[in-house]
């Protein structure tokens, strides 16, 4: 049988890429989409083993999980165990949810190898892409699937300022709001600044409402702008970086608070979108 390499290595670093962002979107964790593509061709790499004639279970298992941890730690490891171990169960059960989905694309039943745990032999390349793509459909779908059933939640939240904080805050969760700093992409929590300003420092109270009302003399307050278009206009909003907010017992850090001027009705004074939400 003839193997093209370039084949062999572009096939398995789709597989390997496909796989990687299915498991982190079960998993329910953030990525690194630079980092998926360092480990896509850490996983394509590990295909050459095919070449190797070990003759050995223990050498051939060895490999594989070596580039099963491999590719996971590159792909999702931040410093946190937790999340890092339920991404690389995902990765690995997903790994065998795209074998599974090969035999039922293909009528052949041999094996050969492919990179992180399995073997796939003499089958048209195509069969392996379209399982991987598959299965990376099959998780957006459980994804969405799974924010429609958890959607529309309110939550309890704290926000930790340098100086000050909010506490006890009535946050909502709305799945259909994704908002970002456009300069500095960070995620960016809304707060009805009518339900908090008189929880804040007074000098800070004074230069948000002249920031919402457009008159920018004497505000001495560093405000990070974040721009919105919406259908009834154009603005911006004053917003500051929290050192950190409290989410379900879990702490969240490098996150915009951006202050609005309307109030988003009875007993919510802030609204997080799904990006936020899936740090929790």
């Amino acid at each position: 049988m003839i193997i093209y390499i370039d084949v062999l290595i572009i096939v398995n670093f789709v597989i390997t890429y496909f796989t990687l962002i299915s498991a982190a979107i079960v998993s329910g964790y953030t990525y690194s989409r630079s980092r998926v593509v360092v480990s896509s061709a850490i996983g394509a790499f590990f295909c050459l083993y095919i070449f190797v004639q070990s003759n050995s279970f223990f050498v051939d298992t060895a490999v594989k999980v070596t580039s099963l941890l491999l590719c996971s730690l590159m792909a999702y490891w931040q410093g946190k165990i937790k999340g890092y171990f339920i991404q690389t169960v995902c990765f690995a059960g997903l790994n065998i949810m795209v074998t599974g989905a090969v035999m039922a694309l293909s009528v052949k039943s041999r094996m050969i190898y492919s990179n992180n745990m399995f073997y796939y032999m003499d089958i048209n390349p195509l069969i392996l892409v379209t399982a991987s793509v598959f299965i990376y459909a099959a998780a957006v779908g459980f994804s969405a699937l799974k924010e429609q059933f958890s959607a529309d939640k309110m939550y309890m939240m704290n926000v930790e300022f340098k100086d000050f904080s909010l506490e006890n805050i009535n946050a909502f969760y709305d799945s259909g709001l994704k908002i970002k700093d456009i300069v500095s992409n960070k995620d960016v929590l809304l707060i009805s600044f009518e339900n908090v300003r008189d929880k804040l420092p007074e000098k800070l109270n004074t230069d948000i409402y002249k920031f919402l009302k457009e008159e920018y003399t004497d505000i001495k307050t560093n405000f990070v702008p974040v721009f919105f278009n919406t259908i009834s206009g154009d603005g911006m909003m004053p917003a500051l970086k929290a050192e950190k907010i409290k989410l379900e017992q879990k702490e969240i850090r490098n996150i915009l608070v951006a202050f609005v001027d309307n109030g988003f009705g009875e007993n919510i004074t802030a609204i997080f979108g799904t990006d936020i939400k899936k740090q929790i």
